[in-house]
């Protein structure tokens, strides 16, 4: 039996951005080139902005991602199922910004639907705001 040679693996290349764990050089398609962070994972009930309910259960991945035709890195937060969004550096800077200091976002963190209508002033007696 005739043995057929096979190519060693390529040593992967270190990329420039320290933040990425692709392993350039040993990937088989390009689109799997694309710099991407390790990625942080949470259980999260989500929904469209326009939708109503409780929203459906999944995992979010929030990561760094920039492919090679980019010229800046992304933040993307995938929802599973294909269904993703991708915000530029800048745009996540501020949204993390004002998670941490905008005062209403912060009340309907630390309190409860019923307590945050107390401090609003455009809350109508079923507690919709206004």
């Amino acid at each position: 039996m005739e043995r057929v040679p096979t190519e060693p693996p390529t040593q992967p290349t270190r990329c420039r951005f320290v933040w990425c764990t692709t392993e350039h050089g040993r990937t088989v398609h390009p689109d799997d080139e694309t710099h991407r962070s390790a990625g942080v994972g949470f259980a999260a009930r989500v929904r469209e902005g326009g939708g109503r309910g409780p929203g459906v259960s999944t995992e979010v991945e929030v990561g760094v991602v920039r492919r090679d035709d980019d010229d800046e890195s992304w933040v993307a937060l995938e929802f599973g199922a294909g269904s993703s969004v991708a915000i530029d550096l800048a745009a996540a800077r501020t949204l993390g910004r004002l998670l941490r200091e905008d005062p209403d976002l912060m009340a309907a963190f630390d309190e409860d639907e019923g307590s945050l209508c107390a401090v609003r002033t455009s809350c109508d007696r079923d507690g919709r705001h206004g």
